[in-house]
């Protein structure tokens, strides 16, 4: 089987279910974004940080798996009825919230905004956390046609975004890496210049 087939060179693509709309259709943003944030996962597991469990962000990959085929569907509804897509389950969001308290209890308390980076992998988690709330974004774009995604999809995404934050952090905790605190101008010491003469 050939990787292409060249059905998308005048701009369309295929829903699952045999829609043909543009490539620019917000249901093909919002599960190209899920794609995307797929695959920065990818770089974390492949960068193997200390202190991840990469088993159960290895879950997290496939439940976007699951996640991109429900936005992918012209007739999701239907095609859970045939079964030919999988439904995410609805004891996902605690699991992800389980982790996350697990992960927040072994960090230092939280006491101002810091700013994204740390080593390679926490920075790399940053990137999914910022492309997880882009994808949280364009999937609540679908709402008004869609209003079962705030049922779960919406929950899902919006929970992994936090989980994604605690990863980043405690990765770089583990790495002895410390959190660069953001410091607003206002508290920033100031630095006073002196004149060497002549007009100001």
């Amino acid at each position: 089987m050939k990787i292409y087939t060249r059905r998308g060179d005048a701009g369309e693509t295929t829903l699952h279910g045999g829609a043909a709309v543009p490539k620019e259709d917000e249901r093909v943003q919002a599960y190209g974004t899920i794609d995307e944030l797929n695959a920065v996962l990818g770089t974390v597991l492949a960068l193997n940080p200390a202190g991840l469990d990469s088993d159960r962000l290895f879950e997290v990959q496939s439940d976007l798996f699951v996640i991109g085929a429900r936005l992918s569907s012209s007739d999701p509804q239907r095609a859970y009825e045939k079964g030919t897509i999988p439904r995410l389950p609805a004891s996902r969001i605690g699991d992800l919230e389980a982790w996350i308290d697990e992960v927040e209890s072994g960090l230092p308390e939280l006491d101002a905004f810091i700013l994204p980076g740390g080593n390679a992998a926490g920075s790399q988690l940053h990137v999914a956390r910022t492309v997880c709330r882009r994808a949280e974004r364009t999937v609540v774009g679908l709402l008004p046609e869609q209003p079962d995604l705030g049922e779960l999809i919406i929950p899902y995404i919006n929970r992994l975004s936090d989980l994604l934050f605690v990863l980043a952090r405690g990765v770089n905790a583990t790495a002895g890496v410390p959190e660069q605190r953001w410091i607003p101008v206002r508290e920033r010491p100031r630095t006073v210049t002196q004149s060497s003469g002549g007009e100001q």
